[in-house]
């Protein structure tokens, strides 16, 4: 396919140029078109997939500067030897000789008056339109004859006066073809790199546009293309406020700068991200890159780049399937955790150690619509203040001594787009209060040591053991605080209101522990299944758990009888002694007289020091106190 066109603006210069092509064996459209007729000879060759234009003088000019072109146009050089000829021939009309045409032409012409021994006097156009004004000039300056192009020679002869075409020669025509063919290897390796790049920005799924210091158009990669619903074809060369009218012009400067933050605008209805980076050029701005992002992907992304990289070990396990309980206040407590699930609120769970407040925070998370986010549990009470605090809120890069490299996101981070657990919340420092305030307010935390703000989409479940109200009016829990998350209060009920579940629960129990351990187990006599209703459980569920699951372990060569279930519940503490009477007292009331012979024996045998009778006994100096007060 021939990919190199000339167009001569005579006939002489095209069959010159065909010879020449010829011989050196060149394929070579050749048309002619003389100054502005040449464009659309032009615009015919570009639509036929023609790559590069040669031409001369004027018509190089006229073809070089037309918008409607992209075709590069290789010049077809006048030489000196072609003025030189020229000049010979005009010559024998007379010693005084005239030169007309463009600076790409003549210009230079009259310093060969020493060496052909006439007088030259250059006559230059600018425009097409000057000629016969020019030609008009050299008559009236006295000129023999005239040397020019093509147009020159015509008026000169409509005006009467001599005239000679400077002719390209075949030394001419054949090297602006060799530079022509270089011209077309460039450009093919220079689409080669455009097409690779096109592809590259058409992968990309933000839109991206890049526009010249005119505000041109350059780079609009198809990604623009689907946003703002303009093809590429008609957006390339227009001005970028024709295509993206938002993009006005005290924006425009800004984007020359480049933009530190990104800007939030509005394109055809989607939301997008806009950042845009200066294209600098031997310290010069020579043009703008900006790329457009759509808020919902950029959403979409943190979510799924969150969940990808911090939800591991961030998952809740349980459903309100895995609840035992028939009884009323636990069905109605179930059904009340199921409505919360329905709606984003935060919610306080209120109730006594061991009865199960994680397990319904975890279920009110799987049934909502966060259930596919992180669920994070954090207990306030277990760790120091510091520690929670940068668990909390995060931290970055030397905010104390021994930060990790690189810093640390919080846990309110690691829960975005889920839930986060604050377990003990009643137990959270005062001065952590108006930070959680903060985050129950604006959704947004600081790490530790850092001045940006980062947006979080949390909903907080919290739990206490405690009465939070009287921890406010103590002054030890803050009132704003406290309402902030008494929105949705749900009140589990302790076991020994739900004495009816203990079967369900320790059937449930065994299985799962049995199972688990690889133990088989022979169950509970009915004596013992009775016992443990008399009992009030102050450990709640996890109490009634970690008994069955002592009974497993401790008796295997049959079912656990009332004696062996009384004294595994004695031994939580101590051992129940021999010669206690447990024919007919409840089994709360053998327990109590248990623990208050087992304290009164370590005071005695460490002298009336209760704090190393508590260590002794394995609980803590509180809980020592506690059972003497109760005794």
């Amino acid at each position: 396919m021939t990919q190199i066109a000339l167009i001569a603006p005579c006939d002489s210069l095209a069959s010159i140029a065909a010879e020449t092509a010829r011989k050196i064996n060149m394929d070579l459209k050749i048309q002619t078109g003389l100054l502005g007729d040449a464009i659309d000879v032009a615009k015919q060759l570009q639509s036929e997939g023609i790559q590069v234009l040669v031409s001369r003088g004027g018509t190089a000019l006229v073809l070089q500067n037309a918008p409607e072109l992209s075709l590069p146009v290789v010049e077809i050089r006048v030489t000196a030897y072609d003025v030189v000829r020229a000049m010979a021939k005009a010559k024998e009309f007379g010693p005084r000789i005239g030169v007309i045409g463009f600076e790409n032409m003549v210009l230079g012409a009259s310093t060969l008056e020493a060496v052909l021994g006439a007088t030259i006097q250059e006559f230059l156009l600018e425009s097409p339109n000057e000629i016969e004004d020019k030609v008009q000039s050299a008559i009236k300056h006295g000129v023999d004859a005239l040397i020019g192009g093509v147009i020159t020679v015509r008026t000169a002869e409509k005006l009467k006066i001599n005239a000679v075409l400077i002719e390209s020669g075949p030394e001419a025509i054949r090297h602006a073809l060799d530079e022509a063919i270089r011209v077309l290897q460039v450009k093919k390796q220079e689409n080669a790199k455009a097409e690779r790049v096109k592809l590259i920005l058409d992968s990309v799924s933000d839109g991206i546009v890049s526009f010249d210091n005119r505000e041109r158009i350059t780079v609009f990669n198809k990604a623009m293309q689907n946003l703002t619903g303009v093809r590429r074809e008609d957006a390339i060369g227009q001005r970028v406020t024709k295509i993206i009218p938002k993009i006005h012009s005290t924006r425009r400067s800004a984007y020359a700068n480049g933009s530190e933050h990104p800007e939030i605008l509005r394109v055809n209805e989607t939301l997008v991200s806009v950042t845009s980076v200066p294209i600098i050029v031997d310290e010069n701005c020579t043009g703008t890159v900006v790329t457009f992002q759509e808020v919902s992907k950029l959403e979409n992304l943190e979510k799924n780049l969150r969940r990808r990289l911090y939800s591991h070990g961030h998952i809740a396990r349980f459903d309100f399937s895995d609840i035992i309980g028939e009884s009323d206040c636990m069905q109605t407590t179930i059904a009340m955790a199921g409505r919360f699930a329905e709606v984003d609120s935060t919610v306080l769970i209120m109730g006594e150690t061991g009865t199960g407040k994680e397990l319904f925070s975890q279920s009110i998370h799987n049934n909502s619509s966060r259930k596919h986010g992180p669920f994070v549990a954090v207990n306030c009470a277990v760790l120091p203040e510091n520690l929670l605090e940068s668990e909390l809120f995060g931290y970055v890069e030397g905010a104390f001594t021994g930060a990790r490299k690189g810093g640390k996101p919080g846990l309110f981070e690691l829960a975005h787009g889920g839930t986060i657990f604050l377990d003990e919340i009643g137990a959270l420092p005062l001065r952590l209060h108006g930070r959680l305030l903060r985050v129950l307010q604006e959704k947004e935390v600081m790490r530790l040591g850092d001045d940006k703000i980062i947006p979080v989409d949390v909903r907080i479940i919290s739990a206490s053991n405690k009465d939070l109200k009287k921890l406010v009016h103590q002054g030890d829990f803050q009132e704003d605080l406290y309402y902030r998350l008494d929105v949705l209060k749900l009140i589990l009920p302790p076991l020994r209101e739900r004495l009816e579940d203990i079967p369900l629960l320790v059937e449930a129990f065994s299985d799962a522990i049995s199972r688990d351990m690889g133990i088989p187990f022979k169950g509970f006599t009915n004596d013992a299944l009775s016992l443990l209703s008399t009992y009030d459980w102050p450990g709640n569920v996890r109490q009634l758990r970690n008994a069955v699951e002592k009974c497993i372990v401790l008796y295997q060569d049959g079912p656990v009888t009332k004696q062996d279930m009384l004294t595994v519940l004695s031994d939580d503490l101590y051992h129940t002694p021999d010669n206690l009477d447990t024919t007919n007292e409840p089994l709360n009331h053998i327990v109590d007289k248990t623990t208050k012979k087992a304290i009164l024996k370590a005071l005695e045998s460490t002298g009336g020091n209760k704090g190393e009778a508590a260590r002794t006994l394995g609980i803590s100096r509180s809980t020592l106190w506690r059972k003497l007060q109760n005794e």
